[in-house]
């Protein structure tokens, strides 16, 4: 019931907002499907799905931070702490506006847009509609995005100020250690300096006689990794997100 009561009283309080929101993005997107088109010879590979993938992560992690950010300090945040219902609701509301509804809604937005532009600029726009989220296991994108909201949710209530910009730089860092840590680590089990590239938690390739030999992971090691990520890091943060406001609330 608590959960319920929730829903809907974000929805009332947000939804002016969500709509500007919405027009907001609708515009951003029109804009950059314009400019790919009108540039179409200068850009290589699928510019749509970059472009899919860029107003996703950056519009829904802004929208994800908004949610319970005055969390992240007591004074601001009182109110919210006040409500008569219980932290895990709290949460539980957070985790369906900012991932599911979402979601839903920007794939909407998405394909409206991508629809209307392929039927106002006709041919030259017809390779839009061969967008497909199947294509390549592109779905995948869904379990990336869910643990990115995950990290986003946990630092909204864990920094006090400026909670989205300090979320990102961690995931920058982060990433940057992962990738550089992961080439040292290699060079020091492995005893082979000549390694070309690799992909933490994956496979590498390296150079021997002038060749390029690509050594990859067994299956069991990737479904591993991915229940990890996908799973396990999600989990884990909606659980810390649970134990920092229960602490902001004493």
């Amino acid at each position: 019931m608590h959960f319920i009561l929730l829903l809907k009283r974000q929805w009332f309080e947000n939804r002016k907002a969500w709509f500007i929101g919405m027009l907001a993005m609708t515009a951003v997107l029109t804009f950059l499907l314009l400019l790919t088109w009108h540039w179409r010879t200068s850009f290589n590979g699928d510019t749509t799905r970059g472009i899919f993938l860029i107003l996703l992560f950056i519009g829904g992690g802004l929208y994800m931070n908004s949610i319970l950010k005055e969390l992240g300090n007591k004074q601001k945040g009182i109110w919210l702490l006040l409500l008569p219902a219980p932290v895990l609701s709290k949460v539980g509301v957070a985790i369906f506006y900012g991932i599911i509804v979402y979601l839903l809604v920007y794939l909407g937005l998405f394909y409206t847009v991508r629809e209307l532009m392929v039927q106002v600029l006709g041919e030259e726009a017809a390779n839009w509609s061969e967008f497909n989220l199947c294509k390549n296991n592109f779905y995948q994108f869904i379990f990336t995005f869910i643990s990115f909201q995950s990290i986003i949710l946990f630092g909204s209530v864990y920094f006090k100020r400026m909670h989205f910009l300090k979320t990102v730089l961690v995931i920058i860092t982060g990433f940057f250690l992962v990738f550089n840590g992961n080439d040292y680590l290699l060079q020091l089990v492995t005893k082979e300096r000549n390694i070309v590239s690799n992909m933490p938690f994956s496979g590498f390739i390296f150079s021997y006689n002038h060749e390029n030999i690509t050594v990859n992971t067994s299956s069991t090691v990737d479904t591993i990794v991915s229940i990890i990520i996908w799973m396990v890091v999600p989990i884990t943060l909606w659980i810390a997100t649970w134990c920092k406001i229960k602490e902001t609330a004493l």
